[in-house]
């Protein structure tokens, strides 16, 4: 007995065209061999679920084409020419049907059918190659398998994409306005590190911002953070500018750019669950169903304003890091991120990142009496008494208007951070105000010590010094001076005795106090 005897029927397949192959080599081989019987073809025959005729003509078959397999039936097969019309044509079947018709029709054959290119087309083109034809290369690797990832620790990889959030917010301008969301993931626990919104259209500010969030641990940002070993991108222009380029290179971090969507595949899951779970939730949704042609579901509800889209996108993400269960990890990605093991590459201090990933319109600014006029506003800043004329460079991040950051023009020596005037809060105007008091106390001190050096080093010129005597005299010797009767021999009397003379002789004609005038001299009246 042999294998094909002992092989249950419904082991060998399901249709007798794949059975059919199998059954007709080993008969060729009993055949080859001289032991071919009607019991071999009757097992055959029964175990296929055809009679024994056919088995008989499959051996024939097989005899005159050399091989097992059932002959191939005449049919239309897709050529190159085929290709290249349907291609012409982007994918219509159609009209490229048409064409093949006027084709036929001029050569003088009979043209093919509709169903029949249709079948030739699903038999020999697979869906890839036809979405390919419709809309290029991209659509056409939607339709390829891809390798799995291999798994990776936190901070391992991280992915980042802009996504536009299909709806429309309210500004603070009462104008309506598109916002586009930037955010990185962390492709070994799901966690979304950081975030950032932007009215209008996305730009490298976003990226900027969005990875500074992504990267502080310190409040509101952490507890995830730190540096990435490996960022990935895509194409944008926004991740690819020089700035972004700049600032990844000043972090250590090496970028690579995929070259499809699918190889950023978290953050792009990211981007459709975000859909599912928020937006599509929200007011003024633009792929909500239909009313009729022109009406959505929704479409005249009153839209948010920017900052409660961005209050609920924060609420919204806060949930997806702490409560969502992803079910590669079974764990939430806050739970995953905290869990591993893997060192922390420590992030730079937050006055470093603030050099190289805020934006600068690289003009000069002036401190004045009521801040730093930036944008049509003023901000007050924090560290700004007494720096009144002081020159400055703004930086500032995207659409975080309430505050910027001041460096020194020349030097780029900073500052600290300038606050809006009129939004000032108590504790910001507290601080302005102790900090003017100690200027002002450290500056009287300053000028306190200065006035006492001074009187110390001109002491010795602006008091009279003292006689040698009276600074040795005794008590008794100052009481017998007081007194007048100073045991000591008497002083010289302080006038002399005999009249003053003078060294020059007095003219005749002077009179003296107390004495008559002389008379004239008698010769000299003669002369």
């Amino acid at each position: 007995m042999t294998a094909l005897e002992d092989a249950p029927a419904g082991g060998l397949g399901r249709h007798r065209d794949e059975l059919r192959p199998a059954a007709v080599a080993q008969l060729l081989g009993l055949r080859g061999a001289g032991e071919l019987t009607t019991a071999h073809v009757r097992l055959v025959a029964g175990a296929v679920g055809v009679s024994i005729r056919t088995v008989w003509r499959w051996l024939k078959e097989a005899e005159e084409s050399g091989t097992s397999e059932k002959p191939a039936r005449k049919r239309l097969r897709i050529t190159d020419e085929i290709v290249d019309v349907l291609a012409d044509y982007q994918g219509n079947v159609r009209r490229a049907h048409e064409q093949l018709v006027r084709e036929a029709l001029a050569a003088g054959e009979e043209p093919v059918g509709l169903t029949t290119l249709h079948d030739a087309i699903a038999r020999d083109l697979d869906p890839g190659f036809m979405a390919g034809l419709r809309q290029g290369i991209p659509a056409a690797r939607g339709f390829d398998p891809a390798f799995k990832r291999p798994p990776v620790a936190r901070n391992q990889v991280w992915e980042g994409d802009h996504k536009q959030a299909p709806l429309v917010v309210m500004m603070p301008d009462q104008t309506t306005s598109k916002v586009w969301v930037t955010w990185f993931e962390d492709r070994g626990t799901s966690h979304v590190m950081g975030w950032a919104v932007t009215a209008g259209s996305a730009h490298r500010g976003s990226v900027l911002a969005a990875l500074r969030s992504a990267v502080l641990r310190e409040d509101p940002y952490g507890p995830a953070g730190g540096l990435p070993r490996l960022v990935r991108i895509d194409g944008g222009a926004d991740f690819l500018s020089k700035t972004v380029q700049r600032a990844f290179g000043l972090l250590g971090v090496p970028v690579h750019r995929v070259r499809s969507a699918r190889h950023k595949g978290g953050v792009e899951r990211l981007n459709r669950t975000g859909v599912t779970r928020f937006f599509a939730d929200l007011p003024r949704y633009s792929k909500a169903p239909l009313l009729d042609h022109r009406r959505l579901v929704g479409d005249q509800d009153p839209p948010l304003t920017f900052e409660a889209f961005v209050d609920l996108l924060r609420t919204w993400v806060h949930e997806h890091n702490t409560k969502h269960v992803v079910e590669r990890t079974q764990m939430t990605p806050l739970q995953a991120w905290l869990s591993d093991p893997t060192e922390i590459r420590p992030e730079p201090s937050a006055v470093e990142l603030r050099a190289f990933m805020l934006e600068s319109d690289n003009r000069v600014h002036k401190i004045t009496s009521h801040g730093v006029e930036f944008a049509g506003r003023c901000y007050m800043p924090e560290m700004g008494v007494g720096r009144i004329g002081v020159q400055v460079r703004v930086r500032w991040m995207p659409h975080h208007s309430h505050e910027i950051d001041l460096y020194t023009f020349r030097g780029n020596r900073y500052l600290g951070r300038a606050f809006l005037s009129d939004e000032a809060t108590e504790e910001l105007r507290a601080k302005v105000l102790a900090d003017r008091d100690e200027h002002s106390a450290a500056l009287r001190r300053a000028l306190k010590r200065s006035g006492e050096r001074k009187r110390e080093r001109y002491l010795p010129s602006t008091q009279a010094e003292l006689p040698v005597r009276a600074k040795r005299m005794t008590e008794r010797e100052v009481r017998d001076e007081l007194a007048g009767s100073s045991g000591r021999s008497p002083a010289m009397p302080r006038r002399r005795a005999e009249p003053y003379s003078p060294l020059t002789p007095i003219p005749a004609g002077w009179a003296r106090p107390g004495q008559a005038a002389t008379t004239s001299d008698p010769s000299s009246e003669d002369a």
